[in-house]
């Protein structure tokens, strides 16, 4: 495998292709937040989930500000950062400490072995996965106090 290809920066349990289990292993899918897009550039609440670090949904990728901080920091002509606003209607509850992340170089599966990632880069992956390089996945870890809830795997999405 060659050492730098990309890291998934994703939230923990994600599952990917490299991941190892044993036999028997019961994997438990916790569903994250269900948002939709309007027009205005809002996102209303649509259904009751885990509001993770990272949130995907049909052509949107939106991030914890504090990562969208270090991203704007290090890779700023690579992306596209606008703060956004996240309601629920029903009860008025807004939420404004996510950011929407637009990545501007895009990569395949069958471009993620040969992706050329040295230095500071950002991709995406399916339109809205995050692959990050080696050299800003260390600039991530660096800046940011609590990464417990994000990982950096090697690998491309398990699907199946």
């Amino acid at each position: 495998m060659k050492k730098n290809i990309p890291y998934w920066l994703c939230n923990k349990g994600t599952i990917c292709s490299s991941d190892y289990f044993e036999d028997g292993t019961t994997i438990h899918h916790i569903a994250e937040v269900q948002l939709i897009k309007l027009k205005d550039g809002r996102y209303q609440f649509s259904q009751d989930g885990v509001f993770k670090r990272i949130l995907h949904g049909y052509d949107y990728t939106l991030i914890d500000r504090k990562i969208g901080a270090v991203l704007k920091t290090y890779v700023p002509d690579q992306i596209e950062i606008a703060d956004i606003v996240i309601f629920r209607r029903a009860t008025n509850e807004e939420w404004s400490n996510y950011c929407e992340l637009k990545m501007k170089h895009k990569i395949d599966y069958t471009q993620y072995q040969s992706t050329e990632s040295s230095g500071l880069k950002i991709y995406s992956l399916l339109d809205n996965l995050i692959y990050i390089s080696p050299d800003l996945k260390h600039k991530i870890e660096e800046a940011l106090e609590d990464i417990s809830d994000i990982e950096f795997k090697r690998g491309v999405p398990a699907i199946g």
